[in-house]
This record gives C-alpha cells, structure tokens and sequence, in this order.
C-alpha cells in the first residue's frame, strides 16, 4: 500500500475526515466554491535519505516526507486552522505503529501548521510537514 493510502487511512480512523471528501491524497481536488467544510491533502514532497542499521548496507527505512495542506471556506481561517490541528495532533508523534500493515518506526511533524497564503477566493491555505520512518 503506499504511504499516502497509509496515512490517510490513519488520518481518517482518527476521526479526522472521510477520505475522497474532506481528506485527499496528492492534491486539493477540482476547485469548487460550494464546499464550505476545510479540506486536507496530503502531498509527496522531497524526504530525507534512508536510514541504515549497523553495519547493513541495505537501507533499513525511508524517510519521506509528507506535507499536510489545509485550504479552509472564504474567510474561514479559524476552522481551517482547527482542522489543520487536528491533523497534526493525530499525526505528530506516532511511533513503533503499524499503519495499514507498513511499520512505521515514527511520524514527526517538522513544525507547527502556518498560514501559506489566501487564494483568490479568500481561502485560506495552512501547511504542516511529517518526516516519517517507514519500513521498507
């Protein structure tokens, strides 16, 4: 299964949000003004190299990297940051877990959510970082 399966999965079993609906994998989906509830996706971005055991030459885990973004309702910057809260909460500090079958030695959230920008609509957007060590 791949990771962002994975942590959308775990995401959504914590009462987060229903994936396909308000938590998507890869991207924000097509833009429309009528939904009003923050959304979340969760995007690949460039991770770290993979960790090595002992003396082993064959990577152990890898370290990805996952960026949670928020984009809230027009002006709804409190409920978009509640949900991108929410996010970290149940994300940042996971450790010796298995997620959907893949071990995961740990999830750490590389900072705080932040405001990123307003889009054009007045939407808020919020990011969070999760560097992750994942069995390979």
């Amino acid at each position: 299964m791949a990771m962002l399966d994975e942590l959308g999965a775990y995401l959504q079993s914590q009462g987060v949000g229903p994936v396909g609906n308000t938590l998507f994998k890869g991207s924000f989906p097509l833009d429309t003004l009528e939904n009003t509830a923050p959304i979340l996706a969760l995007i690949e971005v460039p991770g770290l190299p993979p960790m090595r055991s002992h003396d082993v030459p064959v990577a152990r885990y890898e370290q990805p990297v996952v960026q949670v973004a928020t984009r809230g309702a027009p002006y709804g910057y409190p409920a978009a940051r509640a949900a991108a809260q929410a996010a970290w909460d149940v994300l940042d500090g996971v450790q010796n877990a298995s997620l959907s079958g893949t071990f995961y030695l740990w999830l750490q959230a590389l900072q705080s959510p932040y405001w990123l920008r307003t889009d054009d609509f007045q939407r808020p957007v919020l990011l969070f970082n999760v560097r992750c060590a994942r069995d390979l």
